[in-house]
């Protein structure tokens, strides 16, 4: 039995007992294949570790029987949890802010990058210094030193993101195991699941990046220590005055 064949017969199964969240079923179990296929198993091998269809929808079916049965007991552990939803829902919005921060940061220093590869020395209203003088070589590499930043802080800021929704999922699951109705889902990969394409696109530019990054700030620094004749030419060209 290959992926699609096990998740028809799957998503019947789950019709036929009435499981309430199906498609959100469905979609965890599409996500274990994916991340068992990207560590090397053929779709049959994993299809045969799991259990049958039939059987993943019957117990579902109980889980839901036995938890309106055990639902007064549960109630105090339940009413506990929202105070820890409160406390984690706290904790995520930081994560987001990260985020955020970090993709603040990647798009600023683009714009600084780009003002330095054109070369752009000038002041805008208020006084602040647009780009500091110095030869244009040395603004070019610094601006290619930028650029290549902006892209890994990019790229970090995307894959900080993926592990903050991949935390939000385990959760997510880890509290409907609570109330009794994803306990018997598979288990969540502990990173993220990205596809190969986009794994082997992201790492070959944060490579290029990193190269660049390291090679155009060495350049540039040393062409700006030879063309101010000093080892400090931020002094020599008064860029604190």
């Amino acid at each position: 039995m290959n992926k699609q064949e096990y998740l028809f017969g799957l998503e019947k199964a789950l019709k036929i007992a009435h499981v309430e969240d199906s498609a959100d079923i469905l979609e965890e179990y599409a996500e274990h294949f994916d991340m068992k296929l990207q560590d090397g198993f053929s779709e049959e091998e994993i299809a045969a570790r799991l259990l049958a269809p039939k059987e993943i929808a019957d117990q579902f079916s109980s889980i839901k029987t036995a938890g309106s049965a055990r639902a007064m007991g549960g109630i105090i552990l339940k009413s506990g949890l929202v105070f820890v939803d409160i406390v984690v829902a706290a904790f995520f919005i930081l994560l987001l802010a990260w985020v955020v921060a970090l993709a603040g940061f990647a798009v600023a220093v683009l714009g600084s990058g780009v003002v330095a590869v054109l070369g752009i020395s000038a002041t805008i209203p208020g006084g602040a210094v647009v780009l500091p003088v110095m030869p244009y070589i040395c603004s070019l590499l610094l601006g290619l030193s930028l650029l290549a930043l902006a892209v890994l802080s990019a790229i970090g800021a995307e894959y900080c993101r993926l592990y903050v929704m991949q935390i939000r999922r385990a959760y997510a699951r880890w509290h409907g195991g609570v109330w009794g109705k994803t306990n018997i889902s598979p288990p969540l990969p502990l990173h993220p699941v990205i596809s190969p394409k986009k794994r082997r696109i992201m790492r070959r530019f944060a490579l290029i990046a990193l190269a660049v990054f390291v090679i155009a700030f060495i350049a540039g620094l040393g062409s700006m220590m030879l063309a101010a004749k000093s080892i400090e030419p931020w002094h020599v060209w008064g860029w604190f005055q």
